[in-house]
Order: structure tokens, then C-alpha cells, then sequence
């Protein structure tokens, strides 16, 4: 594992877009910081993102980060990973039939207060998307084994997932299912996000549309709604607008939920009178009350333009943002232009106004991207190049007023 210091710059700045945007909305440099890079292997300290020797099934790696410390679920290697913002491995969830016995982390023993580094035992299956609370408590999606797994007709979905929760230092300490502790396997997790009061929020998709489980930081389920796919809200004078759910996430604050809809209209070949397509109109995001499932506010949003098109002369047609986040006070939109330049936006919910960022990422580095964003406003991601997966961060707290500093 190579580490580098954190107060270096990357020689990787944002773009300035003179042309592409008005006086009003420019778009503001901020730097990227690389803090450490991890290498490919089944080492303690490494990942697997890809196949290694054609032998690793393709399953996610997923990074929450809290107070500076990185927690990286590997499902490829099956195993949970926290290190500090220099590289240091602090801890480790490993799965002993698929990871060799750990060298640099000493083995915990069970009902004892870890003194140190250590690495745990358990047996992980498909270890997928990750969250951490104040206390951090480590909240991860896993599979359940086969024989556990069941069929609801009425979600129309395989039941077959649940959120394993750990103490900070890795001893298991009990699952949610959709009841709560020890309940029944969720359909497919889609995101796992905790509240500023450390509740959490477990979003699922099945054939009947989108679920958000909520519950209380003891484990106890407060609430369940759904949005259901033939049901997707719509604007007033909506005639003709085909909807597309993008994205739920529990608002900021932790009050509700924000749904992000895209909407689109038919386009109609005027010389034979046939569909000829779609187009983009506009995109909207939804607050919605967590406990009834009542839509109470709406914010649209400004669409994203190619500063590629811009730039080359061509002519520029509208599209959607693809929903990042929120975090404080704001939306964390993203987008990759034709020339494959990353683009993020932040929406500030309360102002109702837009600043744009354009992140400074190598083609590279996308060989596999995968971003977090942390309560306070920092984007975190574990960037896979060719030879090293790069962990960096754009602190976005230092404009929305976030609590790091």
C-alpha cells in the first residue's frame, strides 16, 4: 500500500467553464486531494475490484467515510476494510474461506474490548452497499445464503438481502430485515444512507417500484413507504409527460424523503405521424413525508448542457443530472459529458439555486468510480486505475457550510 499526504495537490484542478455558463452560475475551482492509494491482491490491504486470475466473481466495492476514517466493503474479496485518512488499516471483517489469515492485524477475540488493530471473523457472502452512524456503527448490505431466501408476490421480488450491522471496532452485533432486527430478507438494496439523528434508511427496488425502510438507531422500524412505478408523481399540466424515477434519498436534515423524477415527452414525425422518440423536459425533485408517503414540496431543477458540445459548436441538447446525493442543505448531482469529463452540481434546497464543479478525473481512473458522501458535505471516492485504487476526496464542505472544516 502506497500512501501520500493529504496536503499535497494532484496536478488535477476543476475546469473553468467561461463560455459554457452566465455570469450568475459560474463554475468554481475546487481541488482534489488524493489521501492514499490501496493495491490489487487479497492481502489485508488490498482490493479486489477486478477478476483476479479469472477467479472473482464481479460484485460491488462500496466506501462510506466518516470523520476521516474510510470504510471499504469489498464483495469481491468478502471482507470490510477501515483505514485512516493516511492508508493505515485500523480494521478488518474478513471472511476466513476467502482471505488468507491477516499479518498486520492481530485476531480479535470474541466478547473482548479490541486493544488496537484487529481483524474479525465473519462469514460474509456478498458484502455490498455501506454506511456508518456517529458512533460508527457499520451498517452493510449482504446476501443471504440460499436456503434463507423466499419469494413475495407482492412485491413481485426475491427476498434475499440484509443490513449486517458491526461495531466500530467489527464485532457482529445483530441484522435488519424489514421488520427490524432479525426480520425478514429485504428485495434488492439499492442504498443504504443514516440520518443526522443516526437513523437509517434501507432503500429497496422490487417489480412493484421503490421502498424506503426507516428506522430508529435502535434498530426499530418507524416507518415504510413505497413509490410505486405506475404511480410516479407528476406535475401540474403533466398531459403527456412520461416519468422516470432516477433516485430516493432521506433529506439532509433527516426530515423526509427526496425523490428525484425525470420528465420526458413523445416526439411525433410530423410527415408520417409516428413516434420517433423521446425528449427531455425537465427533472424534479420531490420532498416526500417518510411517514405517510405524502409528496409535499417540489424543487425543479436545471438541466445539465454539454460543455463538450459548447465548446466543439454543436448544438447543445438538454439532459437530466443523475441524483449524487444530499447532504448539508444540499442536492450532490453528477454527470459525465461526451468527452467523458465528470461534472457535479450542488443544489442548495434552501436558496433554490445551482453551482457547478467539474472533477478533475483521468480517463485512467475510470475503470472503476465509486462515490460517498458524507453528512457534512464531503465527496469521498475509490477511483480504479490500471494498476492502484486511488482513495481521494473534494471537500465540498468548505462552501455549503458543512460541520468539517
Amino acid at each position: 500500500m502506497r500512501t501520500r499526504s493529504a496536503s499535497v495537490a494532484l496536478s488535477v484542478f476543476f475546469i473553468l467553464l467561461m463560455t459554457a455558463c452566465s455570469e450568475q452560475d459560474p463554475v468554481s475551482p475546487l481541488q482534489r486531494e488524493q489521501l492514499f492509494s490501496l493495491g490489487y491482491g487479497v492481502l489485508e490491504d488490498q482490493v479486489n475490484l477486478f477478476s483476479i486470475e479469472g477467479q472473482a466473481p464481479s460484485l460491488k466495492t462500496r466506501l462510506a467515510m466518516r470523520d476521516g476514517i474510510f470504510f471499504v466493503s469489498n464483495g469481491n474479496a468478502s471482507k470490510i476494510m477501515a483505514f485512516s485518512s493516511f492508508g493505515d488499516l485500523l480494521m478488518m471483517i474478513y471472511d476466513p474461506e476467502n482471505n488468507p489469515e491477516p499479518v498486520i492485524l492481530k485476531p480479535a477475540v470474541q466478547g473482548v474490548p479490541s486493544q488496537g488493530r484487529v481483524a474479525r471473523t465473519y462469514p460474509l457472502n456478498a458484502p455490498g452497499f455501506i454506511a456508518v452512524d456517529s458512533r460508527r456503527t457499520i451498517f452493510v448490505e449482504d446476501r443471504v445464503p440460499e436456503s434463507r431466501a423466499m419469494y413475495d408476490p407482492e412485491l413481485n421480488a426475491s427476498l434475499e438481502y440484509v443490513v449486517l450491522r458491526f461495531s466500530r471496532d467489527g464485532e457482529f452485533l445483530d441484522y435488519l430485515g424489514q421488520e427490524g432486527i432479525g426480520g425478514t430478507p429485504f428485495p434488492l438494496i439499492a442504498g443504504i444512507y443514516i440520518t443526522e439523528a443516526d437513523e437509517c434508511a434501507v432503500v429497496t427496488m422490487s417489480g412493484e417500484g421503490w421502498s424506503v425502510y426507516w428506522f430508529d438507531k435502535s434498530g426499530f422500524l418507524v416507518s415504510n413507504v413505497m413509490v410505486r412505478r405506475n404511480a410516479l408523481p407528476l406535475p401540474a399540466n403533466s398531459d403527456g409527460l412520461i416519468a422516470s424515477f432516477d433516485g430516493i434519498v432521506p433529506s439532509p436534515e433527516g426530515m423526509g424523503l427526496l425523490v428525484k423524477i425525470d420528465y420526458f415527452r413523445e416526439i411525433i414525425d410530423q410527415e408520417t405521424r409516428t413516434k420517433a422518440g423521446i425528449k427531455f423536459v425537465n427533472s424534479l425533485v420531490w420532498r416526500m413525508d417518510q411517514l405517510d408517503g405524502d409528496y409535499v414540496e417540489t424543487y425543479e431543477l436545471p438541466p445539465f448542457e454539454s460543455m463538450s458540445a459548447i465548446r466543439s459548436g454543436e448544438k447543445v441538447v438538454p439532459r437530466s443530472w443523475d441524483f449524487g446525493g444530499a447532504a448539508a442543505g444540499n442536492l450532490f448531482l453528477s454527470a459525465v459529458d461526451e468527452d467523458g469529463q465528470t461534472y457535479y452540481a450542488l443544489y442548495e434546497l434552501a436558496a433554490r439555486s445551482m453551482r457547478r464543479f467539474a472533477l478533475g478525473i483521468e480517463a485512467d481512473e475510470l475503470r472503476y468510480v465509486t462515490f460517498s458522501l458524507a453528512p457534512e458535505g464531503i465527496l469521498s471516492a475509490i477511483l480504479g486505475s490500471s494498476y492502484e485504487a486511488r482513495i481521494v476526496w473534494w471537500r465540498f464542505d468548505r462552501l455549503t457550510g458543512g460541520l468539517a472544516k
